[in-house]
């Protein structure tokens, strides 16, 4: 190998020679050259070897070649050699994805970049605003698909090696994914809850027991399949009473010491949901009830907190929330920690809130209820995610539903028979073989 000098061999097999550039200003520029002008590497000592010396001639002739070229590397570079090269690989259908983020997401905001100017501040900013307008499972693509062209920007060489790990490597520095709603969190799960009419009476029980406080959350849950952050947030001017109906268009969250009212994570979360006879009588004479505690109450009735309304830009001070305790005091999404263990307790019933949203669509489903309208209600996105509690067959009450159908689907093996015509006289017989024979005695 001594022949070779200035060339080493990689792990991977291939060839790497070292060439000394000395600067204008009289330093010395190190060098390490794995791959020739094409881009291949080189696949035997004698390649790398030839090249150097090819390299070495080339500065001999050429002084001015000692000034090293930086070219900048775009992020829109490396996305085009991905096509080139990996992208070859992939399925049409992944292609064509990528394609669409590249080209309506990506590509404005850093295509043009170099791409070792790129921070993970700003990638980490990018993924929470697209997070605020889309939904957690599509937001995570964009997440994975950086870390495929930053992975092949790091493989083509023009990547700073050190900001590749503290991006992509580095655990607990590295880019990842905005923290989950809890709206998401609770819609992500699997194998929701949907509780029966037994588990729904219970709880209905418990909550009427004691203050009473919670039990408008739990009907608004139950009947109109809110969110709890919806539910908290709800206004009596949300409420329509002559259309029998809840607007839906803020979610109350607490973020930095402040509760605040947001807006729907999209569009077709703001919507209109029907409210059946039993719960408009309901909150009609729960706001007359609260109207006269807090003219009971006078200066006592506590409804002075300050809420944020963060698509309004202002403040809000004792704002006309629904739910409220008989003192007035305001009734958050906490505050219904201390009933799910109480539930518990009492009923050994896992009660979740969000299992009322399940429980809702379900039974909307069970009852024929048209799909759009119950998508529109729900506020979902995707008229899939609605059509999983039509076709959801792994559930009780559905079972107990079709037993019920199926058992009364036809009636003419009961009917009963015409008066006019005499019962038939059967005859019964056994042949030589035991088997029994009926015909009709003439």
């Amino acid at each position: 190998m001594a022949k070779y000098t200035g060339v080493t061999q990689n792990p991977d097999g291939s060839w790497t020679y070292r060439i000394k550039i000395k600067l204008p200003d009289g330093s010395v520029k190190d060098t390490r050259i794995k791959k020739d002008a094409r881009g291949n590497p080189f696949l035997t000592a004698r390649q790398a070897f030839d090249a150097k010396k090819e390299h070495e001639t080339r500065i001999r002739t050429n002084p001015e070649e000692n000034i090293p070229k930086s070219k900048v590397v775009t992020l829109q570079d490396v996305y085009d050699n991905y096509l080139e090269t990996t992208a070859k690989k992939r399925a049409p259908a992944t292609l064509k994805k990528q394609d669409s983020m590249w080209r309506n997401h990506i590509a404005p905001e850093f295509a043009d970049r170099d791409i070792n100017s790129i921070t993970i501040i700003e990638l980490d900013t990018f993924l929470v605003n697209l997070y605020k307008v889309k939904s957690y499972k599509y937001t995570e693509g964009f997440l994975k698909f950086f870390y495929l062209l930053f992975g092949h920007a790091d493989r083509m060489e023009v990547l700073d090696p050190n900001r590749y790990l503290r991006m992509f490597v580095t655990k607990g520095k590295r880019l990842t994914m905005p923290p989950m709603t809890q709206a998401d969190f609770e819609e992500s799960e699997e194998g929701a809850t949907v509780y029966d009419d037994g588990q729904l009476q219970i709880m209905e029980n418990i909550f009427k027991s004691e203050d009473g406080n919670l039990l408008t959350a739990f009907y608004l849950g139950l009947y109109c399949g809110l969110r709890v952050s919806e539910c908290f947030a709800l206004r009596w001017e949300n409420i329509n009473w002559e259309n029998h109906s809840i607007t839906v268009n803020r979610q109350l969250h607490y973020e930095n010491g402040v509760w605040k009212l947001c807006a729907v994570k999209t569009l077709t979360s703001v919507r209109q949901v029907l409210m059946p006879a039993f719960l408009q009588d309901y909150l009609d004479d729960y706001f007359q009830k609260q109207r006269e505690q807090q003219s009971q109450l006078g200066k006592g009735y506590r409804n002075t907190e300050r809420v944020y309304d963060d698509v309004r830009g202002e403040w809000l001070t004792g704002a006309d929330f629904v739910n409220r305790k008989s003192n007035g005091e305001m009734l958050t999404n906490n505050s219904l920690k201390y009933w799910s263990k109480r539930i518990m307790e009492l009923a050994k019933i896992d009660f979740k809130f969000h299992n009322l949203r399940h429980t809702y669509a379900t039974t909307c489903a069970i009852n024929n209820v048209n799909l759009q309208m119950l998508m529109s209600m729900m506020g979902h996105k995707k008229i899939d995610t609605t059509k999983t509690y039509y076709i959801n067959t792994d559930n009780e009450p559905l079972r107990k539903r079709t037993f019920k159908i199926i058992d009364n689907m036809y009636t003419y093996q009961t009917a009963p028979m015409p008066l006019d015509e005499p019962p038939k006289d059967y005859v019964e017989t056994i042949d030589s073989k035991g088997r029994k024979t009926r015909y009709i005695k003439r």
